[in-house]
């Protein structure tokens, strides 16, 4: 199925992988470090709800499901759903040095709510520049928190 929004990046990052991902895979401290999500409740192992909200003013609540956790390969997925409807993935390789990290996503979704995908679907470019926005943010400070803490625990 194809999806009104399609978003992907990549993002050079001064942290070593194995950190970035540990970072990544830490749901519950995403508020911590990353300013447009405003929290996340977890509800098991597999899934929670994050609450985001970036420049423009609302706040989306996403539920996350994981479908691939896999450290090793660098690999996070999740399905996503309430306000969001879809799916997104982040791929963190060792970058041009052992100590650096590429960040790529991925990600396709759908509002689920038509009158506001409708309203969207017309407010298409503030609607990726806004994500870019949060994107970009969270990449420059996921650095900085996986340079601040020790490696994975899991």
């Amino acid at each position: 199925m194809s999806r009104p929004f399609r978003f992907a990046g990549s993002f050079p990052l001064a942290a070593p992988p194995e950190q970035v991902i540990a970072v990544l895979r830490d749901a519950e401290r995403w508020p911590q470090w990353w300013p447009q999500i405003r929290s996340v409740e977890r509800y098991d192992e597999r899934r929670g709800l994050v609450t985001a909200r970036s420049v423009l003013p609302f706040s989306l609540r996403i539920e996350l499901t994981s479908t691939v956790d896999d450290p090793d390969r660098g690999v996070l997925r999740a399905d996503l759903a309430r306000d969001l409807v879809g799916w997104i993935e982040f791929r963190v390789a060792e970058g041009d040095a052992p100590d650096r990290a590429r960040v790529t996503y991925d990600q396709e979704c759908d509002l689920a709510h038509a009158r506001v995908r409708r309203v969207a679907l017309a407010a298409r470019p503030l609607l990726q520049l806004n994500h870019s926005a949060m994107m970009r943010t969270g990449m420059r400070r996921l650095a900085v928190r996986a340079r601040e803490e020790p490696a994975a625990q899991d």
